[in-house]
């Protein structure tokens, strides 16, 4: 089927369904009655084509042990190949259930307790905290905000791998929470540090199909090939795309065989094997089969409900909306709000809005919070409404006019 903007103007109610984002937030956020702006989860259908496969498996009655989901790793080389122009070969693509199953694989597979992994910050919580719960030690490269939006500082990179001992460093690829895509020269230039300190790069591409109108997306197999350098594993899924991850389909895809055993080794030991549910393989293999113009509306309809964001809180000079290249996650900067993270939640949520504030994604620096703006533009509105009223008693309260 096509799509259009009123497919996702749908309002659907998601609570009593067992929905993290929203039956959660009396357990997370103390209150049930908020717009749950927080977590990395759409409010939208999947592509009809998945909804019916899974009715129809459902239909069958008989949910026994599946099988080993080979013949889906074509539906995964045939989408990459259609909307990034990349080829991946059948043995180098393994299913797990989610990209932080298979990160923390990949960090036990590749590296030892004790050693150092590298990261940029601020980055996404549980980038930082599978290492850490390996018993890794974390070294963050600053990223450094330019003009509305995020760059690499690539001799402050350098150096911290000049001065300390790296084992890894993962890369989020596009970066979240500050929704910047990297272009195809600053992953050159990642790379050849990489390369040259022998370096393993892991990267996290799970929201590279949500990238917004006028930005190009660079897988970083693409620049690893061209460099000849094959220390990299990627790592990726639907889940984001489709708003599919209660249905844990997820996979990461290596070209390095050596990377491959040492993955394997780790699997068996934690029991983490390539086998999926079966309605995971069916959902993966028909958004990808079906789901071309539903990424292409649905990224338009974002990029849409975030210009409505920045709109909305222009008029406040103290509110810095980062430039939103990727993700349907706006990363926000607040100045002169004498505010810690905890703080600044606890007064959203006395607004009437749940969000997640600049310490889930370890920022060390400034006043930040971050905003999910894949809903209908009806939840949006009211979201919105309830971080200005929020943003209002805030400027009252610090004399800001």
């Amino acid at each position: 089927m096509t799509y259009n903007g009123e497919y996702f103007d749908q309002v659907i109610d998601r609570r009593g369904t067992i929905a993290g984002k929203w039956d959660g937030l009396e357990f997370l956020y103390g209150d049930s009655d908020l717009i749950p702006m927080w977590v990395a989860d759409t409010d939208f259908r999947p592509p009809r084509e998945v909804v019916d496969a899974v009715i129809e498996r459902a239909k069958h009655g008989i949910f026994g042990y599946g099988f080993y989901g080979f013949p889906y790793k074509d539906a995964v080389i045939d989408w990459h190949q259609r909307r990034n122009k990349i080829t991946y070969q059948k043995d180098s693509v393994f299913f797990t259930p989610n990209v932080l199953v298979s990160l923390n694989n990949v960090v036990r597979a590749l590296t030892e307790e004790g050693d150092q992994v590298l990261l940029f910050n601020p980055t996404y919580g549980p980038l930082e905290k599978e290492p850490l719960f390996a018993k890794r030690e974390i070294v963050r490269a600053r990223l450094l905000k330019e003009q509305g939006h995020y760059e690499i500082d690539f001799s402050a990179f350098e150096q911290l791998i000049k001065d300390n001992q790296i084992k890894l460093f993962i890369l989020c690829n596009p970066h979240n929470p500050t929704g910047r895509v990297w272009t195809e020269e600053e992953l050159v230039k990642l790379v050849t540090i990489c390369q040259r300190y022998g370096i393993p790069i892991v990267s996290d591409e799970i929201h590279s199909d949500l990238i917004m109108p006028g930005q190009i997306f660079t897988p970083l197999m693409k620049v690893t090939r061209a460099l000849a350098y094959d220390q990299v594993v990627m790592l990726s899924a639907p889940t984001k795309t489709f708003n599919m991850a209660g249905l844990q389909a997820s996979y990461y895809i290596t070209d390095n065989q050596d990377f491959v055993k040492k993955i394997d080794q780790v699997k068996a030991y934690s029991h983490t094997g390539d086998l999926l549910n079966s309605f995971a393989y069916l959902a993966l293999a028909k958004a990808y089969e079906h789901g071309e113009d539903y990424v292409d509306t649905l990224n338009e309809y974002l990029f849409s409900n975030y210009e409505y964001l920045v709109e909305e809180l222009e008029p406040f000079s103290f509110v810095a909306v980062t430039k939103l290249e990727a993700t349907y996650l706006a990363w926000i900067e607040l100045s002169s709000i004498n505010l810690t993270g905890k703080e600044l939640r606890a007064k959203m949520v006395e607004s009437g809005v749940a969000i997640q504030s600049g310490d889930d994604f370890f920022e060390e620096e400034g006043l930040f919070f971050r905003v999910n703006i894949g809903c209908p533009r009806e939840t949006l509105k009211a979201g919105v409404k309830a971080i200005i009223t929020c943003l209002s008693e805030l400027a009252r309260a610090e004399g800001i006019e």
